[in-house]
């Protein structure tokens, strides 16, 4: 049997393997509400399928691969879709984002269990004490009882485009079904991340089988369709500046200036993306700084008239309770100089990754340069936010480098360090620190393999 013939129906068992595994863990409950090691255990398992069915597409046919990343995608989608949000609550700020603007008030102007906001209140997100899981009762104070959103008494903390997202989810939503329209919303917005990967990658001249890579990772569909985070519409219009420019050549004022705009307004649903910037800059980088600067002031410049500077919300409160002020994060750094000047050092270590990005923006794609700064960030930061690395998976796959999503599996460890029983840093380092050994790895074996092939060949 050839193996244009064999390699179908194999990886039709693989994917058919990962939607099984899928299924099973999302059967389990969630690390948020117990048997945090169980469904580790499982996530480890997704992980290792994932990567064998990626890898068996890989031996099938282009067209047949992509209709069969697609057809796959599709059906993790929707087995994520089947249930429940597992580990986390962060759509329930979504839903009540969107409702404060349907009453045409600013988002950023109250927290909300602020009094001016009790008219909006509705049992669902506010419900009684006999009603609330235990789980939600401490979020708020007493006099607001129970409340459903986690840290209750901040300001939102999600930019412009994010809200505009929100309220768009609140309009098309009936009331009893809001969750699962936004569950259904990112799920949609993942798969036309797939094809604008795939889209991006013919572009280019690479293979869109390397679309595979985001379409049915594990982070992609318990993030996207059951977890529910806003993040990927970030990515998707990522994927699509990164579209726009192409993999090299000559390109218009126009194409930089639509992909400028893009890079702003993922940058307005979550400020992650800024770090792709430098990796952009190759081609007539002054115009898409200045599309993607006034796609964000556009975007914030209601609000702050509204508000004021209200618009930060809780973020600066938010980067110093997650430790990136440098009380938790930075971990692999620690293991290098003390805990005091871990963070100047990561600082610096960023910095200069961004530069040899850039400086180096002319030796490779675009998405090889922000693959390796914002995965690279993420190894020396060590976030502990899965949903995070949807960036890195959607870079990995346009820059056709699998190693990279190492560092997206590394972050559900950290994610639920307090169920394992390890603390944050012990944790970050256990998991950051292969990823970054891996990823290493493979750069060292890739490039002596490279040197091979272009060693020219002397007659004796």
């Amino acid at each position: 049997m050839s193996r244009a013939r064999w390699s179908v129906p194999s990886a039709v068992l693989a994917l058919g393997a990962l939607c099984a595994v899928a299924f099973w863990t999302l059967h389990l409950d969630g690390p948020a509400i117990g048997g945090g090691k169980r469904v580790m255990a499982w996530y480890a398992v997704c992980w290792a399928v994932f990567a064998l069915a990626a890898a068996m597409i890989r031996l099938v046919p282009r067209r047949v691969g992509v209709g069969l990343i697609m057809l796959g995608g599709l059906a993790l989608q929707l087995i994520g879709l089947h249930f429940a949000p597992t580990t986390t609550d962060d759509w329930y700020r979504y839903i009540w984002d969107g409702t404060v603007q349907a009453h045409g008030i600013d988002p950023y102007r109250y927290a909300p269990t602020d009094p001016a906001l009790v008219p909006l209140r509705d049992p669902w997100i506010f419900p009684g004490p006999a009603t609330a899981h235990p789980l939600y009762c401490g979020f708020a104070r007493p006099q607001d009882g129970c409340v459903r959103i986690n840290r209750p008494d901040v300001h939102t903390i999600y930019p412009p485009v994010a809200q505009a997202a929100f309220l768009g989810l609140h309009e098309i939503s009936p009331h009893q079904h809001r969750l699962r329209f936004a569950q259904g919303s990112m799920a949609f917005l993942a798969m036309l991340t797939t094809l604008g990967l795939v889209a991006a990658l013919r572009a280019g001249g690479g293979d869109p089988r390397w679309a595979v890579l985001w379409a049915w990772c594990p982070t992609v569909w318990l993030e996207c369709a059951n977890n529910a985070h806003i993040d990927v519409l970030g990515v998707l219009l990522l994927v699509g500046a990164f579209g726009v420019l192409g993999a090299g050549g000559p390109v218009g004022r126009r194409r930089v200036a639509a992909a400028g705009a893009l890079l702003g307004a993922a940058i307005a649903v979550k400020l992650l993306p800024i770090l792709a910037t430098p990796a952009l800059l190759a081609r007539r980088g002054g115009v898409l700084l200045a599309a993607a600067t006034a796609t964000v002031s556009i975007g914030y410049v209601p609000h702050v008239i509204a508000v004021g500077t209200h618009v930060l919300g809780y973020l600066p409160g938010y980067l110093h309770e997650e430790g990136y002020s440098g009380q938790k994060r930075f971990g692999v750094p620690r293991l290098l100089v003390g805990d005091t000047v871990a963070p100047a050092c990561a600082l610096v270590l960023i910095a200069a990754l961004a530069f040899g990005v850039w400086w180096s923006r002319n030796s490779r794609t675009p998405a090889e340069g922000a693959v390796l700064l914002v995965g690279g960030t993420f190894l020396i930061v060590g976030p502990a936010e899965p949903w995070y690395g949807l960036l890195v998976v959607a870079l990995a796959a346009l820059a056709a480098r699998p190693e990279w999503l190492a560092v997206a599996a590394a972050a559900y460890p950290v994610y639920n360090r307090d169920w394992l029983g390890v603390s944050d840093t012990a944790m970050q380092q256990r998991c950051y620190l292969p990823a970054a050994a891996l990823v290493l790895a493979v750069f060292v074996t890739r490039r002596r393999l490279n040197a091979r092939r272009t060693v020219p060949l002397h007659p004796r």
